[in-house]
């Protein structure tokens, strides 16, 4: 079996090859336009391009052997200096993309090492973490009468946003396919995170992931959790380039049955694009204020029209989640 630290060297050392070939992409997108540049006023007969004939002696000499302009009146050499830089350009591209995926699969391998060590500390803890836990009543075995909000189920629906860190001038935005590979990443490390909450369900709607909990009294538990979280993964990413922020939303509901209506609502408030706030949706609140011990407190965020049909109004409060604030505290 190959151990832990032989892949975190793979993925070092993949991690630096594709920053590498990056910048050759960047230089071989930048030596193409100028080829083109340069092209176009040589048609337009420009005197004083031949103050710029370095840039292009030994990619010249290299066009000749396969292309020499006789008897025409336009030369095409630069015209294919550029094609080919573009080419090897896109070739950088795709191999860079590859790498990553490669290094998303080093991550993989990375991840199974460290759950089949935590397994055997999983199930040390079993026996104490049993005897602890609350009783939970399952879908089936729920009763129908009794108060509603004992058998609430909590839901957790967080979307990443990626951006590069340009530490440098020339520093390429990320491309959709790079952005796509990154929020992957962090998925997974999220995922990693919480499976020992041992969710009722998790998954992704709209390529954005969701958790629910049978137990609605977790949230307090889960906030304290997933604050630090969040925070480290996204210190964790910076030192790749990668800048990480977050749009959650948390709601509740007491209907499996009604998940997916829930989630679609829960996916028009990520749409408004709330950056590192708590929100949660007015069904959350209630089921909130029926606590008896509450750690948080909501502050109205506003009302807005959910409805994803233009022609339908569907107005309902929002709210922010924050920690309360101790008596001798200063905000």
């Amino acid at each position: 079996m190959v151990s832990r630290s032989n892949i975190t060297s793979e993925i070092h050392t993949f991690t630096q090859l594709i920053f590498c070939v990056k910048i050759f992409r960047f230089i071989f997108f930048a030596y193409a336009f100028l080829s083109f540049a340069f092209w176009f006023l040589n048609c337009m007969e420009a005197d004083w391009l031949y103050l710029f004939n370095w840039l292009f002696i030994i990619p010249y000499q290299m066009v000749s052997v396969f292309y020499t302009p006789q008897g025409v009146s336009v030369d095409f050499s630069l015209a294919i200096i550029g094609g080919i830089s573009v080419s090897i350009g896109f070739l950088c591209d795709f191999a860079s993309n590859s790498m990553l995926k490669q290094v998303v699969k080093l991550e993989d391998e990375e991840e199974n090492l460290i759950r089949q060590r935590r397994l055997q500390r999983q199930k040390k803890q079993a026996a104490q973490q049993l005897k602890r836990a609350p009783s939970i009543v399952t879908d089936n075995e729920m009763p129908t009468v009794g108060d509603p909000f004992e058998y609430a189920k909590l839901i957790f629906l967080i979307l990443i946003n990626i951006k590069k860190i340009k530490r440098k001038k020339e520093d390429i935005d990320f491309t959709f396919q790079e952005i796509e590979l990154w929020k992957q990443r962090i998925n997974k490390k999220l995922i990693e995170n919480v499976n020992y909450t041992k969710p009722l369900q998790k998954g992704y709607y709209r390529k954005n992931l969701f958790l629910v909990y049978k137990d609605f009294n977790y949230v307090d538990d889960f906030m304290e959790h997933m604050k630090p979280t969040l925070n480290s993964i996204a210190v964790e990413f910076k030192k790749y380039g990668v800048h990480t922020s977050y749009c959650h939303v948390f709601s509740s509901i007491t209907d499996m049955q009604t998940l997916e209506k829930e989630l679609d609502c829960m996916d028009t408030v990520l749409s408004l694009n709330f950056v590192n706030e708590f929100i949660v949706t007015n069904r959350f609140k209630i089921t909130y204020d029926n606590k008896t011990i509450k750690k948080y407190v909501m502050n109205m965020k506003g009302e807005y029209n959910l409805s994803k049909n233009l022609t339908i109004s569907n107005r309902q409060v929002l709210y922010t989640l924050t920690e309360k604030v101790s008596k001798g505290e200063s905000l």
